[in-house]
């Protein structure tokens, strides 16, 4: 295995000793991973939080072995420090996002994390550390719905939750594809930051007649709909989805939409491939391309940055971890 000797047999991190609330979570000094075959060392500078984040303290999302201390942190961008004798991909220095998520070897809340190369990809040319720490688990969770919904050229796509963190990810990945954007977001700022990010139309989900607008904008029904929330008013507007059409929704919408008679609905969730990491950037790098990051927070104080998911905030929350 190639390395460096500056690698610490020990490392911080923000752990849980038990599943709970945020102040479960809390500062462990625990063992740096050791490097598998087809895995590299990440030296992270950035993680990002979500809702994925929170659901596993509590215990609602637990897909393998449970061990105490459990370093939570599904997504990440920093340096490789040291790679596997397999990967061939990576090269000791490159700067790069990584999925940590359900990560048997612990995740990204902490100064280092281990993850099969596969799930790693080069930080996109003229994208910050601190932007590509939050880009990994909604970038490849927008895609994976975009690519489920079949979206291409002069498609017409209504997005439920387009201020958010996947939605605002996945609003610039629909122009990019050539996609007319109707995007329903949370609040006047979400509205501002959905038209900056180029959306076709922009609409306030809690205080605009979105059934009219939605009716304007499309007038013969739309070809595809993406949403990352359910409710009366968004099942309501899945009447508006042409025959013929595709409703797409990622993991986590509870309960689950249900499509009109003579549309289709698919399910798609963010975890990570090769594959679907080098096409989400190769779709960023053709051009502009922002992640709005709404916070940043120390990594000492991710059990204030989950409550802050919990607030109204527009794009996504990260984690500062190591300095450069």
């Amino acid at each position: 295995m190639q390395h460096t000797p500056t690698i610490p047999e020990q490392m911080k991190a923000m752990a849980l000793g038990e599943f709970g609330g945020p102040d479960k979570l809390t500062l462990h000094t625990v063992p740096v991973p050791e490097v598998g075959a087809d895995e590299v060392l990440v030296r992270v500078e950035v993680a990002g939080v979500g809702v994925w984040d929170a659901m596993e303290r509590a215990g609602q999302l637990v897909h393998n072995d449970v061990q105490f201390p459990r370093v939570l942190g599904g997504e990440c961008a920093g340096t490789i420090i040291a790679i596997g004798a397999q990967v061939t991909r990576f090269s000791v220095g490159d700067q790069v996002h990584a999925q940590s998520f359900m990560n048997p070897k612990g995740g990204s809340y902490a100064q280092y994390v281990v993850v099969p190369a596969s799930k790693v990809a080069p930080i996109p040319a003229g994208m910050s550390m601190e932007a590509a720490g939050g880009l990994n688990i909604i970038g490849a969770t927008a895609l994976a719905n975009l690519n489920a919904l079949e979206l291409g050229a002069g498609d017409s796509l209504m997005l439920w939750g387009a201020s958010g963190g996947v939605g605002h990810v996945a609003l610039q990945l629909a122009r990019t594809l050539g996609a007319r954007v109707f995007a329903i977001a949370s609040g006047a700022d979400g509205v501002a930051l959905c038209q900056s990010l180029g959306a076709d139309e922009a609409v306030d989900g809690r205080r605009d007649n979105v059934m009219e607008r939605a009716r304007a904008f499309a007038p013969a029904g739309f070809d595809k709909a993406f949403t990352l929330l359910i409710g009366d008013q968004v099942q309501a507007s899945f009447e508006l989805v042409r025959q013929g059409g595709i409703i797409s929704f990622p993991n986590g919408v509870v309960p689950e939409p249900v499509a009109p008679d003579g549309v289709k609905l698919v399910k798609a969730d963010g975890y990570a491939t090769e594959e679907l990491l080098s096409q989400l950037n190769a779709l960023i790098e053709q051009g502009d391309f922002k992640v709005h990051i709404a916070q940043t927070f120390p990594l000492e104080s991710v059990a204030e940055a989950q409550r802050a998911m919990d607030k109204h905030y527009v794009g996504k929350i990260v984690l500062s971890v190591n300095e450069n």
